[in-house]
């Protein structure tokens, strides 16, 4: 499974360094608005928006440490969530500074654009949670339907920065990439650390 991981890692982050240079080079601008004007249309999405608020982010993230901690007394399981959500934040932030991407016109919120913090965010987190999740159950249709679930709220959540006009779809699509790419690099290390007794 470690070498999957990595194996989707390098196409998340492929993924990504295009998405980064067809935006750098202007070449989705014709596209992302296009696309964006569609979603006006699926205001059914907007609620979804809540899973990548920030708050629910921390809510969920402190409560999962908390279970790791003092159910489960999974040190490593407690580094590995600080280290992919927290560490995946500040990446999200580093790159949105680094690329210094307009928000669509008329967003109505502050910051960069490029790649969507609730997209990269969401993913990681809900599939992280997923990953915990599909570890207590045997059967492997089970562990898939978690997954399934999950990945589709991930792939909700980014869509509704669209059809709220705060993004560009190729915002999502990069931010969903990268954050694919970070989690499963995390995950990756995460088990080469478990079965390597401790020590990397």
């Amino acid at each position: 499974m470690t070498r999957r991981l990595w194996i989707l890692s390098a196409v998340g982050l492929v993924l990504f360094l295009l998405v980064w240079a067809a935006v750098a080079a202007g070449m989705t601008q014709a596209a992302d608005e296009r696309l964006l004007h569609v979603f006006t249309q699926w205001r059914w999405l907007d609620p979804f928006t809540f899973l990548g608020d920030g708050r629910v982010i921390g809510a969920v993230s402190i409560m999962l440490v908390v279970i790791l901690w003092f159910f489960r007394r999974n040190m490593r399981g407690v580094i590995l969530v600080l280290a992919a959500v927290g560490g995946g934040y500040g990446l999200n932030e580093w790159i949105k500074h680094l690329v210094g991407r307009e928000r669509p016109p008329h967003a109505g919120i502050g910051g960069f654009s490029f790649p969507s913090g609730h997209a990269m965010v969401g993913t990681i987190y809900l599939l992280l949670l997923a990953y915990f999740l599909a570890q207590t159950r045997a059967k492997r249709g089970e562990r898939a339907a978690i997954y399934g679930v999950f990945a589709a709220l991930a792939l909700l959540t980014g869509l509704s920065r669209l059809s709220l006009q705060v993004h560009y779809p190729s915002d999502v699509l990069g931010g969903v990439g990268l954050g694919g790419a970070y989690l499963a690099a995390c995950l990756a290390l995460y088990r080469m650390w478990i079965h390597r007794g401790g020590r990397l």
